[in-house]
C-alpha cells in the first residue's frame, strides 16, 4: 500500500485527520439540513409574559417617544400574576440616570442575568432586558438555546415587574449599580436600544447561549454606541462576574471599592421590604434606591 512505508505516527496522523475531516463534514451537513434552515418567528404560541413584541414611536421633535406594550405584570409568584400591558411615552432629554442589573439566580455566581435601567425626571422608571422568548410548554437549557431554538426577545417594562419578580416572587439576589454615563451617553445609549428594540420587533432573530445572550447583547449595544468600552473578557461572556469588568472599566459608580459598591447595589431585601406597589407605581423603584 502506498502508506506502508510511512512511519506509525504520520498514518496514524493522516487517518486520525481523514476522520475529524469527515467528522466536521457530516456534522455541517447535518446542522445546515436541520438547524441551518429554520427560521426564526414571531407567529408561535408564547408564554403569557413573552406575548408581545415591545415597539419605539420617535415623535417629529426627535425627543419624546412612546413605548408601546410595555410590560407591567404584578407578580405574586412565578405562576401567579396578573397581566397588563400598557404605552409609555417620555422624552430622551429627561434621562437621569442608566443603572446595570445582576439577577444572581442560581448559586453558582457566574450564572447569572443581566438587564439595563433607566431613570427620568419626575421619578419615572423603566427598565430593559435580553431574554429567551419562550413558547408555551418550553423550558430553557442552555445547550438547547445553541441550535436555534428560541427566539430573542427585548422586554421593556416596569421596574416593579422586570426587577420585582426576580427579588419579590422568585427571592434571586438581585443588584442595582449605578453608572457614570454623561448626559450624551446617556441618551446614545437610549436612542440605541430603541432601535434595535425595534429591529427585533420588524424582524425575528434567535437567541443563542454563547453569541447572543443577556450579557453579549448589552455589550454589542454599549460598544455600538462607545467602540471598544466593554472589552471582550472571560468576565464580560459569563454574566455573574460582569459587574467586575464594569466596575475596572469605571463604568459602574464607585462607592469606596468593589465589594463596597456591590453591598450599595444589592435591591432583593429592599424590594421585599417595600413590596412591588400598584400598577404603573414608582413605589417600587423609589424603595429600592433608598
Amino acid at each position: 500500500m502506498y502508506l506502508d512505508g510511512w512511519p506509525m505516527w504520520q498514518r496514524a496522523f493522516i487517518f486520525a485527520s481523514t476522520l475529524f475531516i469527515l467528522f466536521i463534514s457530516v456534522s455541517w451537513i447535518i446542522w445546515r439540513v436541520k438547524i441551518g434552515t429554520k427560521m426564526a418567528s414571531h407567529d408561535r404560541i408564547w408564554v403569557a409574559d413573552n406575548e408581545r413584541m415591545p415597539r419605539f414611536e420617535l415623535h417629529e421633535d426627535g425627543d419624546t417617544f412612546t413605548l408601546y406594550d410595555r410590560r407591567d405584570f404584578t407578580w405574586r409568584k412565578t405562576r401567579d400574576f396578573d397581566k397588563r400591558w400598557d404605552n409609555w411615552t417620555a422624552k430622551i432629554s429627561d434621562i437621569k440616570r442608566v443603572y446595570y442589573v445582576v439577577d444572581h439566580f442560581h448559586k453558582l455566581r457566574g450564572l447569572a442575568h443581566t438587564m439595563m435601567c433607566f431613570e427620568f425626571r419626575e421619578e419615572r422608571f423603566v427598565s430593559c432586558s435580553f431574554e429567551v422568548r419562550r413558547e408555551e410548554g418550553e423550558r430553557y437549557h442552555p445547550w438547547t438555546a445553541l441550535w436555534r431554538e428560541y427566539e430573542l426577545i427585548f422586554v421593556w417594562a416596569t421596574e416593579r415587574d422586570l426587577l420585582g419578580v426576580r427579588t419579590n416572587a422568585r427571592g434571586n439576589d438581585v443588584y442595582l449599580f449605578p453608572t457614570d454615563t454623561i448626559p450624551e451617553k446617556r441618551e446614545a445609549i437610549f436612542r440605541r436600544m430603541m432601535e434595535r428594540t425595534n429591529e427585533l420587533f420588524s424582524e425575528p432573530e434567535w437567541y443563542n447561549s454563547l453569541t447572543k445572550t443577556c450579557a453579549t447583547s448589552i455589550m454589542k449595544e454599549v460598544n455600538t454606541v462607545t467602540p471598544g468600552r466593554i472589552p471582550l473578557t472571560w468576565r464580560a461572556l459569563v454574566p455573574g462576574y460582569s459587574a467586575k469588568i464594569a466596575w475596572k472599566r469605571g463604568i459602574l459608580t464607585d462607592v469606596g471599592g468593589f465589594e463596597q459598591t456591590v453591598a450599595v447595589a444589592s435591591i432583593t431585601g429592599k424590594g421585599k421590604t417595600v413590596g412591588i406597589g400598584d400598577p404603573n407605581s414608582n413605589t417600587y423603584s423609589l424603595g429600592i434606591r433608598e
